[in-house]
């Protein structure tokens, strides 16, 4: 039997750090479809490990965080995600594919912090396809 590890069971996801404060990156602020739809995938992304996402990544957009190439360059506010690896994935369907939550992961627990509507915390280049 494999053994288990944080990164080979289901995602478990904390509101301990989630930021209110922030308008912009508050899910409160969305319209309710968007809400529901936002609810729905992360249930989808809680059914799956750490291990499962990074496997996925290309998919659900998931990885680490690199401020320098954020928006926002000084990362989250609260200094109890200090110690804490940032990580980030996409909502898949939710408002275009543009959808990211933002949050750090440890010991098998994701931290949301931050949920991004319009992709604007990492904003990228569309590619020709």
């Amino acid at each position: 039997m494999p053994e288990l590890t944080p990164e080979t069971v289901k995602i478990k996801f904390s509101f301990e750090y989630y930021d209110t404060v922030r308008p912009d990156y508050c899910i409160s602020s969305w319209e309710e479809e968007k809400i529901k739809k936002a609810l729905g995938r992360l249930k989808e992304v809680n059914a799956k490990s750490f291990n499962e996402l990074r496997q996925d990544r290309r998919v659900y957009h998931f990885g680490e965080v690199d401020w320098i190439k954020t928006t926002e360059k000084g990362g989250f506010n609260n200094r109890g995600l200090a110690n804490l690896s940032p990580f980030h994935f996409a909502l898949l369907g939710v408002n275009g594919q543009l959808t990211r939550v933002y949050g750090a992961y440890s010991a098998g627990i994701f931290y949301i912090v931050w949920f991004d509507l319009e992709h604007k915390i990492w904003p990228t280049l569309l590619k020709n396809t």
